[in-house]
């Protein structure tokens, strides 16, 4: 195993080039990289050509902190290659701290394409992007443990315009989640498991967050996941709106919630006087040819706010089958749709 202390500086000269210029990781070997920010804006387009093995340290000093690789002030950045990110998340999950360090942030970078690459055991999220615009992510390979902690596989936030595309994520969280400013969002041919699904959210949990809306998840496979398409906000004072959602032609197999909209989210205990009174308004979403099986018996769960109910919910083929032998059934609180085509579980809309 190597040190890559040449990567700073390799990344200056690409960046600082008339043109652009590329940063080549060769495939021979391991490289150990020390927590790194990598900055612009570059005198032309800038790319990274991953073939090897980039190595988190294990060290435990470096089991809390930001980022462990961030890019932040770009545009044209262009990541390819056959090469993996190693986070050596194993240091840091006992902890079970929100301080880790994300493996691979991207914040203020518009136009910009992450294909082919692996990202393996991240501390805290794999891949995460900030106040980005025109990012797309396509063939990509993401893989930790089911049971390691908030290593969701693509968080984003304050972000238009992303493309997720052609990837396999398995994670011990969201393989791919929605924060707030979320908009203008294409998912597609991913296959999640393990995990915790495909989620908006968590939403409300702060002041003046950013309406998500443009969201189309589609032809995606769920494995064994928690939950398959999830809404997720906190039962809080807090305003904003979530809008124009597709969830179409989703194949869920063995799925705890395959569909779930959840506005008394609380994943530590809440006083039940505090709960189903989010805030964040939910409305236009649209579940499409959604079919497999759930691995309970509540194949549809839309637990709405009771200040704010969900409006212009719509179901339509739906067909999902409890492993556990009987009928699946839905259940809905608080939330005003419609439903058309077939139904299994029977709408409750």
């Amino acid at each position: 195993m190597a040190y890559l202390v040449a990567l700073s500086s390799a990344w200056s000269g690409a960046c600082g080039n008339n043109g652009g210029g590329v940063v080549l990781i060769p495939a021979q070997g391991k490289f150990l990289v020390l927590p790194l920010l990598l900055q612009g804006p570059c005198h032309g387009v800038i790319r990274i050509q991953l073939d090897g093995e980039l190595l988190a340290s294990s060290d435990k000093q470096f089991a809390i902190g930001d980022h462990w690789l961030s890019i932040e002030n770009v545009n044209n950045l262009f990541i390819d290659g056959l090469g993996r990110l190693t986070g050596s998340g194993a240091s840091a999950w006992p902890s079970n701290s929100l301080n880790r360090p994300i493996s691979m942030k991207f914040n203020n970078v518009n136009t910009a394409s992450i294909k082919n690459i692996s990202s393996f055991d991240s501390k805290f999220f794999h891949f995460a992007v900030h106040a980005s615009r025109d990012v797309t992510f396509d063939n990509v390979t993401v893989v930790a443990p089911a049971n390691s902690p908030n290593t969701d596989g693509i968080h984003i936030s304050t972000s238009s315009g992303i493309n997720i595309m052609h990837s396999t994520i398995g994670t011990g969280d969201d393989c791919i989640s929605l924060g707030p400013g979320s908009k203008m969002i294409n998912i597609s041919n991913v296959h999640c498991g393990p995990g915790h699904g495909i989620s908006i959210g968590s939403l409300g949990k702060n002041p003046n967050e950013e309406d998500v809306f443009d969201v189309t998840v589609r032809d995606s496979t769920f494995i064994g996941t928690s939950n398959g398409a999830r809404i997720k906000s906190w039962s809080s004072p807090y305003s904003s709106m979530v809008s124009k959602v597709t969830f179409l032609n989703l194949q869920m197999n063995n799925v705890k919630n395959p569909i779930i909209i959840d506005q008394s989210y609380c994943p530590d205990s809440c006083a039940p006087n505090k709960m189903n009174k989010s805030m964040v308004q939910i409305k236009d979403v649209r579940y499409q040819g959604i079919t497999g099986s759930s691995n309970t018996p509540v194949a549809v769960d839309f637990e709405c706010s009771q200040v704010l109910p969900c409006q212009g919910i719509v179901l339509q083929d739906i067909n999902l089958t409890f492993n556990g032998g009987g009928k699946t059934t839905s259940i809905c609180h608080n939330v005003k749709g419609s439903a058309s085509g077939q139904q299994l579980p029977p709408s409750c809309l």
